[in-house]
C-alpha cells in the first residue's frame, strides 16, 4: 500500500505506523508524532488570536483522523470551541462563520470556511489577483475570470495532513468566478487547463443552465469534459478507481461509479475512443438534464 492511501481514507494512525516501518520517512515522522501524539500543534504567522482558531480546527483534525471521533460529535466539538472563544455562545453556524471570516479579513486575510468532502476545514490566504482566461468547452468558447489566489497560510484538512503535499487546488464560487491556489498548479499543464479550468468552467456554464443540478451531475458532467480534452491515458483509470456505490454522500464517487458504466464498453487503451465516447456521454446526458430540469420548472 502507498502512504497516500492512508492519508485519502483519513487514517493517520496507520499513516504513523507505515512511516516507522518505511525508513524514507524518517525526516517527516517526528512532525507527525509532535502533532497527533503530543498534540504540539502548528503556529502560524499570523496574530494570536488568528492562530487561536486555526488552533481549534488543528485538534478537531486531531479529532477526526488521529483519534476518529464521529464526525458529528468532532464538529459539535470544534463549534463549541469556537463559540467559546468568539465570545458568542448562542450563534448559529452561519453567524459565527461571517465573525470568522471578518476577523480575518480585518488583518488582510481571504477567508474560507465550511466543508471539504465532509469535513471542515478552512481556506486562509493573503492575496486574490483576477486573471482572464478564453475557455474552450465541447458546447463553445467564452471568457472566465479566474481568480488565482496567492500566499497560502492553511489549506483546510488533506493539506494539513500532508504537509502541503496533497489538497484542494481550486473551487467555483457560487457567482460562477473560478478561483485557483497558485502553489497547486503548473499554469501551462493539463492539470490547469484541462482538469482545473475546464472542469470548473463547466460547473458554471451547468449551474447556470441546470439551476436544480445536483453535485453528483455536476461531477458526472465535468469529468466526461476533461475526458473529452485529455491526452492522459491514466485519466479514465484515476475516475474508475474512485467509483464507490457505498459513498452515496461523496459527489466525486456518485459520478465516478456512472464513468466507470459509461465505458465499460470502450476501448480503454485507446485515447481517441475515450475522447469521442466521453462527448457522447455528455451530449446524452445534456439531454436527460433538459428533459429533467424542463419537468421541474
Amino acid at each position: 500500500m502507498q502512504i497516500s492511501q492512508f492519508f485519502l481514507n483519513g487514517n493517520i494512525k496507520g499513516a504513523i505506523a507505515y512511516m516507522r516501518s518505511h525508513a524514507e520517512f524518517t525526516n517527516i515522522l517526528p512532525a507527525y508524532v509532535a502533532i497527533f501524539e503530543n498534540c504540539e500543534y502548528r503556529t502560524f504567522d499570523i496574530p494570536e488570536r488568528l492562530n487561536d482558531i486555526l488552533r481549534l480546527y488543528q485538534i478537531y483534525f486531531r479529532d477526526v483522523f488521529y483519534c476518529h471521533l464521529p464526525e458529528a460529535e468532532a464538529a459539535n466539538k470544534l463549534l463549541t470551541g469556537l463559540k467559546m472563544l468568539l465570545h458568542m455562545p448562542n450563534a448559529d453556524e452561519e453567524l459565527l462563520t461571517e465573525q470568522l471570516q471578518s476577523l480575518f479579513e480585518t488583518s488582510g486575510y481571504h477567508a474560507l470556511f465550511g466543508k471539504t468532502q465532509g469535513h471542515y476545514g478552512p481556506y486562509i490566504w493573503r492575496d486574490t489577483v483576477p486573471s482572464v482566461y478564453k475557455v474552450e468547452l465541447p458546447d463553445g468558447t467564452a471568457e472566465y475570470t479566474v481568480n488565482i489566489l496567492k500566499g497560502f497560510v492553511f489549506r483546510s484538512w488533506m493539506d494539513y495532513l500532508t504537509f502541503g503535499k496533497y489538497g484542494t487546488g481550486g473551487w467555483a464560487s457560487p457567482d460562477g468566478t473560478i478561483n485557483c491556489i497558485e502553489q497547486a498548479y503548473d499554469f501551462e499543464s493539463e492539470r490547469f487547463l484541462v482538469s482545473l479550468l475546464k472542469h470548473e468552467a463547466q460547473h458554471t456554464v451547468d449551474m447556470r443552465q441546470f439551476p436544480g443540478i445536483t453535485p453528483a451531475e455536476l461531477e458526472y458532467r465535468a469529468k466526461l469534459v476533461e475526458l473529452h480534452y485529455s491526452s492522459d491515458l491514466g485519466l479514465l483509470q484515476k475516475f474508475i478507481s474512485e467509483a464507490d456505490e457505498s459513498k452515496t454522500s461523496d459527489s466525486h464517487a456518485t459520478a465516478s461509479v456512472r464513468i466507470k458504466r459509461g465505458f465499460a464498453d470502450t476501448n480503454q487503451s485507446d485515447l481517441s475512443c475515450i475522447q469521442a465516447r466521453a462527448l457522447n456521454l455528455l451530449h446524452t446526458h445534456t439531454k436527460e438534464m433538459e428533459c429533467k430540469y424542463q419537468e421541474q420548472k
